[in-house]
């Protein structure tokens, strides 16, 4: 089997496996534990479905005591009907390994990538996956935000939650990273228990996303700040996130401190979701009807 361009781009501190039936890049502190545990490019290895709550269903590896999240690749929207969980495109997994790998060098929190893997699949294709460290006792934001919806109940804790995710993005596209699939379920705080003065976030599932060397571009801040904001949209909708009024103010006024720039920066995140709406609504409409809801 031919090897992967992005294989060459991977850090040192991974080896990796290959064979007909597809490759694997481990930690080469792990590697051979995974490897002992049947994980590799050949066998799908011991996984059990995981306690963690996610719009895919997660599954996870336990080896020496340790939990190991593993997050397999699947299409979103329509395309999940069509062509399930096989990919044409092999190199997915480990493009986000290497940026996870460069993101902690920036500065950002995100667990750490410890394996990603390619398999063929027998129908064509290819079937993708990538395994993090579990990191206990954490909580999406959406689950943090359901907990504290009660008016008066948490007020402050969710007010410091929304303020520290528009800090976070917006450090994110200073810094140049664009993420792809930005929401309330993509961002993870660390202590899930409690919201602490300054809130630590980690960044979760970094496929397709871009690490560029310039800050983004504010056409590209706009559409994905529109993404994030039709994401809650369709959960309020769904039922599946309780948003107050006041949630949107908070968050856009830490991502953007200057009130003049804060209103012309709504105005147009505003604009592109409702253009963006009417493209999505027929897809939306289609899933729902799909999954029989």
């Amino acid at each position: 089997m031919p090897s992967l361009p992005i294989l060459d781009r991977l850090p040192r501190s991974y080896t990796v496996v290959e064979s007909p039936g597809g490759m694997a890049a481990l930690h080469r502190d792990l590697a051979d534990a995974f490897t002992a545990a049947g994980y590799g490019p050949d066998h799908v290895g011991p996984l059990q479905p995981s306690d963690l709550a996610g719009r895919k269903p997660l599954f996870e590896l336990r080896i020496g005591g340790e939990r190991f999240v593993v997050r397999r690749f699947s299409h979103g929207g329509l395309l999940r009907w069509l062509t399930g969980a096989r990919f044409m495109d092999p190199q997915r997994p480990f493009r986000e390994l290497v940026l996870a790998d460069a993101l902690a060098r920036e500065g950002f929190a995100t667990p750490q990538v410890v394996a990603a893997r390619a398999r063929r699949s027998k129908a064509g294709g290819w079937r993708l996956d990538v395994v993090t460290r579990r990191i206990e006792g954490a909580c999406n934001v959406a689950q943090a935000l359901a907990k504290l919806v009660a008016p008066g109940v948490g007020g402050r804790a969710r007010r410091r939650l929304l303020e520290a995710c528009g800090r976070l993005v917006r450090r994110m596209h200073d810094a140049g990273f664009l993420h792809a699939d930005l929401t309330t379920s993509n961002l993870l705080l660390r202590d899930g228990e409690r919201v602490g003065e300054r809130p630590e976030l980690l960044i979760l599932d970094l496929d397709r996303s871009v690490l560029a060397p310039e800050p983004v571009t504010r056409a590209e801040r706009v559409a994905n700040l529109a993404r994030l904001l039709r994401h809650v949209e369709r959960r309020r909708i769904d039922g599946d996130l309780p948003v107050l009024t006041t949630d949107y103010a908070r968050f856009l006024a830490a991502y953007e401190p200057d009130a003049r720039a804060r209103a012309e920066l709504r105005e147009a995140v505003r604009a592109a979701h409702a253009k963006s709406l009417r493209v999505h609504a027929v897809g939306w409409a289609a899933e729902r009807h799909l999954a029989g809801r």
